[in-house]
């Protein structure tokens, strides 16, 4: 993908440009599609119509400028243009155009979440080229944030965009598009168009990507599928051949091939993907996988079983605890009872109760 970014001093035509203008080649759909963040989009929520009004959000853009100290900031906004070649988003079956279009639209709404958040933005989809009809995205973002802060211009930088584009696409490019993305600048020398690694390379990186996400070869061949690459054996030992169309021509290469001197065996070449993508070495890789796994889910289980036993020591403590606190509770009542006190007092009463008893039954006797 190519970047190139400027800065604009008028926000207004530039949206008129890309939104008010008939298309290019005199074709009926200037833009294909349309995103944006802090902006009112004409069409459904998630789903606004290709068709945008550049005065409308002009004017969105202008409310937002207004709440920055110095509001006659001579740099409006800034403009980023993101051209993807053939190979990376090819044009040439109108029927995928809509689906590419929207890919872009989740590539480029990812870009700007993570490296320009918080920002008042808007991305026009177009392939309306005089030459080339390439699928390219136009962003305008505005100078000013809707919090009222200025947006640094240093993160405008040419060699910083097409950094961090580069880096974003590696980690995401599979993910949406379903294909491997290959950097076609030099990182050591930005800007400087170098030869790509080619379908092979492509290719390697597709099945690395199966490979760890794989729990066994069959899913490891079911992921493969999902991306459109077909493994065939190719010999009765049971060799693989990696299938592949390219930019519309098949394409298949060997897991892995040695080409020995009868004499001396010696490696004269090797080609194909790698041992490591070969029956007998995804085997390998697999198994180890699965020990790995099955030994941290033992580790796991024992330190569950660990946490277990002390918990049940614990309450087993608590309960002998609570039992010997109750023990001494009722030692402690029947101490209360027995003390020489409360046995003085009541030998006193029944003392005095006899005695009341004694002279009523002698003023009986008298009386009678």
């Amino acid at each position: 993908m190519y970047v190139k970014s400027n800065y604009i001093t008028n926000a207004y035509g530039r949206l008129k440009y890309l939104f008010d203008e008939p298309a290019h080649d005199g074709s009926a759909h200037r833009v294909l599609g349309v995103n944006g963040s802090h902006v009112y989009l004409w069409g459904p929520r998630g789903q606004p119509y290709p068709a945008q009004s550049g005065y409308f959000l002009n004017q969105q853009f202008k409310l937002v400028r207004r709440q920055a100290a110095n509001r006659r900031k001579r740099q409006q906004a800034q403009h980023i243009i993101c051209s993807f070649s053939d190979r990376e988003m090819p044009t040439d079956n109108p029927e995928r155009v809509k689906d590419e279009v929207n890919q872009i639209n989740q590539l480029v709404s990812g870009f700007m979440t993570e490296f320009f958040p918080d920002t008042q933005w808007v991305s026009a989809i177009q392939a309306d080229g005089q030459e080339g009809h390439k699928l390219h995205c136009h962003i305008l973002i505005n100078s000013v944030r809707p919090d009222g802060k200025c947006v640094r211009t240093n993160k405008f930088s040419v060699s910083r965009l097409r950094h961090e584009w580069n880096n974003y696409l590696k980690e995401h490019y599979l993910e949406i598009t379903g294909h491997v993305y290959v950097n076609p600048f030099d990182k050591t020398r930005p800007g400087k168009v170098v030869k790509p690694k080619g379908w092979q390379a492509a290719l390697k990186e597709t099945l690395r990507w199966a490979r760890d996400q794989a729990q066994s070869i069959e899913e490891y061949l079911g992921l493969l599928k999902s991306k459109e690459v077909t493994v065939t054996k190719r010999n009765k030992r049971g060799d693989w051949s990696y299938h592949i169309t390219v930019n519309g021509k098949k394409k298949t290469v060997r897991d892995f091939y040695q080409r020995r001197d009868r004499k001396t065996g010696l490696v004269k070449t090797t080609r194909g993907m790698g041992l490591e993508f070969t029956p007998f070495g995804l085997g390998k890789y697999f198994k180890q996988k699965q020990n790995d796994e099955t030994k941290e889910a033992s580790n796991n289980e024992e330190a569950y079983g660990q946490r277990n036993g002390r918990s049940k020591r614990l309450d087993e403590v608590n309960r002998q605890q609570q039992r010997f606190n109750a023990y001494v509770a009722r030692q402690q009542l029947e101490a209360d009872d027995e003390e020489p006190g409360n046995q003085t007092g009541s030998t006193e009463l029944d003392g005095r109760h006899q005695q009341g008893t004694e002279q009523s039954e002698d003023e009986l006797e008298s009386g009678s």
